[in-house]
């Protein structure tokens, strides 16, 4: 009678040790697929994009690859990507000032083409877009939600500051950009670096990820447990830690004036990230809602109110980021 028991307690351990063992590969296969979905590099088809509604994003890609004096420029990571990037100069061949407009999540360097259109064409400045590692024509295996990303913005700084120590430079980023753009500003960077527009940046990466995971369909794990499968394989394969993806932590320390611009209908990068992130910033700020705004759509929706903002912002901040402080031939000054 005991072997029987002893026989049916073995079974019963090794059928609970491979159910333990199947769950433990369901969780690791879903954590798998969730971190490919997020962070694997998706080239982007921009002949494909024919929604009217996006009939400005799509100008604004024209303007910048028909653009006569477009030129593909590099620079390269610290783990040694080749990183590119699209430098358009300003008409005038004396203007020291910069606008590196930064592209989203998925995008490439072509979808800021609308704002820095408006740079180059209002304000008559330099302006440099470039592709964040794993996009358009910069290489990269992972996408970085703007960690590791941040450190190669502050190559493409130092990129211009080569070419021109005068320089006077703004960061505009949108979405990942603009998170890209907020953690460089928690970074100790050169003088010439102005100011900073951040549109609808989120938080944290996992604070977004973990927003995105629990809409999707037949998500059963715990988002707390999935976030912490995806950190785990995201240290291994794309070797940084997703939990320091993290604007929030950066603008605290942030020196960088700063405009802070979300979308009032944004539930893609929820609305109620921007206050968080404008009170936690230690730089001089502003913001601005844009009513009826959803996820990176602010400049489209209300462009006079967008640009008018940016205008006086940086204003403040100086008149010479947006104005060359140039004599006019009655010896006063423009």
């Amino acid at each position: 009678m005991s072997g029987r028991k002893n026989r049916a307690w073995r079974a019963a351990a090794t059928l609970l040790e491979l159910t333990g063992c199947a769950a433990i590969g369901g969780l690791a296969g879903a954590a798998n697929f969730f971190f490919q979905f997020s962070l694997k590099p998706k080239k982007k088809d921009e002949s494909k994009d024919t929604d009217p509604s996006e009939s400005e994003y799509l100008a604004g890609c024209r303007w910048m690859n028909e653009h006569v004096m477009r030129r593909d420029v590099y620079t390269t990571s610290d783990s040694g990507l080749r990183l590119h990037g699209n430098l358009i100069p300003a008409a005038h061949p004396d203007c020291h000032r910069y606008a590196v407009c930064v592209h989203g999540y998925g995008e490439r360097a072509a979808s800021m083409g609308m704002y820095a259109k408006v740079y180059s064409e209002n304000w008559g400045m330099n302006v440099l877009l470039p592709d964040l590692r794993g996009h358009g024509a910069s290489e990269g295996n992972y996408i970085g939600m703007g960690y590791p990303d941040h450190f190669d913005l502050i190559r493409w700084i130092d990129y211009i500051l080569e070419k021109d120590p005068q320089a006077v430079i703004l960061l505009h980023g949108v979405s990942m950009g603009a998170a890209t753009v907020l953690m460089t500003t928690g970074e100790t960077l050169p003088s010439q670096v102005r100011a900073a527009v951040s549109d609808c940046a989120y938080t944290s990466a996992v604070e977004e990820f973990t927003k995105v995971y629990k809409g999707l369909d037949g998500a059963f794990v715990p988002a707390p447990l999935m976030l912490q499968m995806v950190r785990a394989i995201c240290l291994v394969r794309a070797r940084f830690d997703l939990a320091k993806a993290a604007p929030i932590r950066y603008v605290r320390r942030s020196e960088t004036p700063t405009l802070f611009i979300h979308g009032a209908e944004d539930d893609f990068v929820p609305a109620s990230m921007m206050p968080r992130l404008f009170e936690a910033a230690a730089c001089p700020k502003e913001f601005l809602w844009v009513p009826g705004a959803a996820h990176a759509a602010s400049a489209v929706v209300d462009p006079e109110a967008y640009w008018n903002k940016v205008e006086r912002f940086l204003d403040r901040i100086s008149p010479w980021i947006l104005h060359d402080n140039i004599a006019s031939e009655e010896g006063q000054e423009m």
